[in-house]
Parts: structure tokens; sequence; C-alpha cells
């Protein structure tokens, strides 16, 4: 007899058939299954909400280029939000949407029919070309212009995404992490202190930093939102070109100011070396900064520019330790602008370049707590797709998570901002027209939860479409003027210790202000303070406390 075929199925006397029992560590488990629909996404209410309240989505499915024409074809909102769920749950590949197909409340929550597989956007993205893709994608970046800052600075940065097999536009070019790898090389522009991607520029593995910056430019300057609040541009040493450079001086014309940093080539190193002693600022001690500001005009530059220069003095005679360390040498910064002197100081214009280093911050969630590295086809604008909406999805959920936050008017990244507001085991009930969420979460926990649930709901309330506020609401979600201590914010909020910053100040105003102006019986709902959230009731279960 063989060993299959001795297994056979006993069933214990009192066991059903659909019922298997476990002897555990803490005792006897019958384990079974159930038709409830059961959630470890409990947080997607809040999130479906969100989504129905800008409309995004919807208006980009509205406007898809690719005629559907098949009765059996997916609806393009489907396979768009099927696509949102796979990157928002920490998805990197086109068959990680699975990890959500089987959860029907996922489904319920999100008003869709059922999710979408892997194959469905790769099947809509085969159907565009790249300029159709890039003129539809364009839609809902434009629109989170309105949340940008009434001044904010402009990063640009560049970043490698490793290619293995054949992909189309994948190509061999700089990469630091596996060499002689094809790749491609994203152009991104990020509003500094933001963390919002305003920009992407699909890029082949062969090219520059500065490869296609003035065509992406222009596009990005010609929104009236952009040209209207960006008054600065910043880059690293791949930007400081003659051609970026020309673009921002021409006369005439209002354009941003620039601050890039420059290589220490060897004509750059001379124009160190010519700047006297007397012009350094900054007492001479070893381990501090002395700044120097001169005029330079480097080969292949149409003019002479200002170019500040920052170096750390170390000692004239190191010690065996500063050899052993490699210390023993001048650190030396040089960059490049247009700013004038009154505009800001030398130590204001290292400054200001330092605080780009939170750009780096933006790139370092994006590929490792997104996806943005993954997702590949071999087709480039399927590739193309999915990396733009990754970077909707991440705008989105920054957006989402600044107002709904611990810390509100604050960024969270991804890894700690899903732990806390999507990852709720749940319970979706429906009775008649009802429909209950029941978030399995223990009671000081759902205090907190509470609190952020209602930012929300009055951040919705304030920003009904019917009301004048529509056309700036997106604004609200930048602002980072909360006043509440961190241990103060750190601590489960109670009812006895609710505190109120003016971030949430704002948001309350508003509603007031605009709901003064309503009829009577629109005041009365919104007098109504309920956590209705894109039709989901949130309610803590009682055995969770």
């Amino acid at each position: 007899m063989s060993t299959l075929a001795s297994l056979v199925s006993v069933h214990l006397a009192g066991e059903g058939k659909d019922e298997i029992s476990l002897e555990t560590l803490p005792g006897k488990f019958t384990i079974t299954r159930t038709d409830e629909a059961l959630t470890p996404y409990g947080g997607l209410a809040a999130w479906s909400g969100f989504l129905k309240h800008l409309g995004i989505i919807e208006r980009l499915a509205d406007h898809c280029p690719v005629a559907r024409t098949s009765p059996n074809a997916a609806p393009v909102r489907e396979v768009l939000h099927s696509f949102l769920l796979g990157a928002l749950v920490e998805g990197k590949r086109f068959c990680h949407v699975r990890w959500v197909m089987d959860d029907p409340a996922v489904a319920t929550l999100m008003g869709m029919e059922r999710v979408r597989g892997e194959d469905a956007l790769p099947r809509l993205g085969k159907g565009l070309d790249r300029e159709n893709l890039r003129q539809w994608m364009n839609r809902p970046q434009t629109e989170l212009y309105a949340a940008l800052p009434d001044r904010f600075i402009a990063d640009w940065d560049a970043t490698v995404n490793t290619r293995y097999g054949q992909q189309e536009d994948a190509a061999v070019g700089y990469n630091p992490h596996k060499r002689g790898r094809k790749s491609h090389h994203p152009l991104v522009c990020v509003a500094a202190r933001t963390r919002l991607c305003l920009h992407l520029e699909w890029r082949p593995g062969d090219t520059v930093s500065a490869t296609d910056w003035q065509p992406a430019m222009e596009k990005l300057w010609s929104h009236p939102t952009i040209r209207q609040r960006l008054w600065l541009n910043r880059g690293d040493v791949g930007f400081g070109q003659e051609a970026i450079m020309a673009w921002h001086e021409i006369e005439g014309e209002k354009r941003p100011k620039y601050l890039f940093k420059l290589k220490l080539t060897n004509n750059v190193r001379r124009a160190i070396v010519r700047v006297p002693w007397p012009l350094w600022e900054g007492a001479p001690t070893v381990g501090c900064q002395q700044f120097a500001e001169t005029t330079v005009r480097l080969q292949g530059w149409s003019r002479e520019r200002r170019v500040i220069i920052m170096r750390t003095l170390k000692p004239t005679n190191p010690s065996p330790q500063d050899l052993f360390w490699d210390t023993p040498e001048d650190e030396v910064a040089v960059y490049v602008t247009n700013l004038e002197r009154g505009d800001a100081t030398l130590e204001q214009v290292v400054l200001l370049y330092a605080q780009r280093a939170d750009t780096e911050n933006v790139f370092d969630e994006l590929k490792n707590q997104w996806g943005f590295r993954g997702y590949c086809s071999a087709k480039a604008v399927v590739t193309e797709l999915a990396a733009r909406l990754v970077l909707l999805t991440y705008n989105l959920w920054s957006l989402f998570t600044r107002l709904m936050g611990l810390n509100p008017g604050h960024h969270t990244e991804a890894i700690k901002s899903r732990r806390n507001f999507l990852f709720l085991a749940a319970q979706v009930v429906e009775s008649g027209r009802q429909r209950t969420l029941k978030l399995a979460v223990k009671a000081d926990w759902w205090e907190v939860l509470k609190s952020c649930y209602e930012r929300l709901r009055t951040w919705l309330a304030a920003t009904a479409p019917q009301l004048e506020a529509q056309g700036n609401f997106l604004r609200l979600l930048t602002r980072q003027t909360t006043d509440d201590p961190v241990s103060e914010r750190s601590k489960p909020a109670s009812r006895e210790r609710m505190k109120t910053s003016h971030f949430e100040e704002r948001i309350a105003l508003s509603a007031v202000q605009t709901a003064q102006r309503r009829d009577e019986s629109t005041q009365r709902e919104l007098a109504t303070f309920n956590s209705d959230l894109g039709g989901a009731w949130l309610v803590p279960p009682a055995d969770c406390a």
C-alpha cells in the first residue's frame, strides 16, 4: 500500500465535515470557514471615502483613451483601483494584486464588482501609445498642483531602475548597483518639504541626469499654478550645465531661480585657489566651515556666474589617527546660483542646498516601500504606465496620511502609516441598506483612530463640491503648523486630553464659515457629525476593548 493511499481523512465524533480540530498550546481549537466578510485591510474604508471625495481616479477612468468595446472587458476604474490596491499593500509586481483578489471585503469597500487580476493593467496599457499615455496621466498629476504651497522649491533628481531580461527602452548606462546591467533612468521632480512628486520623465538607462530636463521643465512651467508658486529649481552636480542655467536666465521672461552643485573639476579647483584669504568668512577653526563667494566663467559657459564655496578646515599637520581615518584634506563643496546676495547670504545658500537631502528620502521610500523599481513589463508603455500610477498612489497616500496622521500636516512614511491606517482587522456587516465596518482594535487605539477619522470627516465637510472652498481644498493638506509637542502626540488620545492644532482649527473654521452660507437643511446634515466614510460606518467591536 502506498503512503498516499494510507492517508485517509478521519473525522472525530462530533466534528463536522468542514471542521478541523487541532490540539494547540492553549488547548483544543476547531478550525472552519466562514462566509463573513472579514479583511485585514479595514483602513480601506477611510481611503475609499478620501478617493471618492477627490474623484481623481474616476475622472482618470472617464478620460481613458483606450476604447473598451468588448462586453466582457473590465471597467477601467476597476482596473485602476485594483492596481492602486496592489501598490498600496506593498506590492512590487503585477502578480502581487493576488494578495487582495480573494478578499471580498476589499471589493465591497472600494465599490467594485471584484478586484481585477494581474493581467488587467498590462492589457489596458498595450492599447496606448507613448504620447496618449502621457497626456492621459497628465490630468491627475496637474490636479494635485492645487495642494502645493504658495511658494515652493522644486528638487530634481534621477534614479536607476535595474532591469533583467528583455524590456523595451532598457539600456546599459550608469548603474552603480549592477554595472553592465540594463536599466531605466527616470527623472523626477519633487516639491521640497511636501514629498509630492510633481513630474516624471521616463527615460532609457543610457541617459544622464540632465537629459530631457528642459522638455520636462517646459511641461511643468506651462501650468499656471507652477508659474505662480515655483521660485527655485534645485539639483545636484548633474544639473549644473550651461543649457539648464541659460534656460533660467532668459531676459524678459519670468523664470525661477536656480541652485546647483558643481563638480570639482580642475577649473573649479583653480577658481577656489584664486580666492584671497581675507574673503573667506568664518573663523579659521579646525573642523568648522568657512564660506567664500566669487564669480566664475567655466569652459562652455556663456557668462560669469555667482559661485559659493564652502570648506571644512582640517589639521595642517595630520596625526596618524587623522591619516588612518582619511581626514587630513579640506572638504570642499561648490554651488552655482543666480540668487542675489540680497536674496540669500553665503550661509543661507549652503543651508538651502543642504535641505535638498530630504529628496533622497523620497526616492528611498518610492523604491523600497512602493515598488517604483518593480512593475516591469516587456512593453515600455506598460512599464511607464505602472510607474506613473505608483507615483500617483504615493502622492494620494501622502496627502491622505498628512491629513489623517497622528502628526497632522506632516509626512509619515508608508512603512509606518500602512500599519497605522490600512492594516486593521475588520468585519463588514450589511443589514438592509446599512453597511457597518467593525474594526478589531483595542479601546485605546480606537480613541486615536476615531480622532483621525473625525479630522477626515471635518475636511470632507469643509470641502464639499458645492462649496466655494472646493477650488482650494487640497491646499489645506500641506500645512505644517501643528503645535502639539511630540511627547503629547505619541500618547493615545483620550476624551479628556483632545488637543486641537492650528491645522485642525483651519479646517474646522473653514467648515463653519462655509456652512453658514448653506441652507438650513444642509446645516443640519453637517451638524449630524457621523462617521460615514464612503458608505461604511466605522464602529469598534465591543469585544475588542
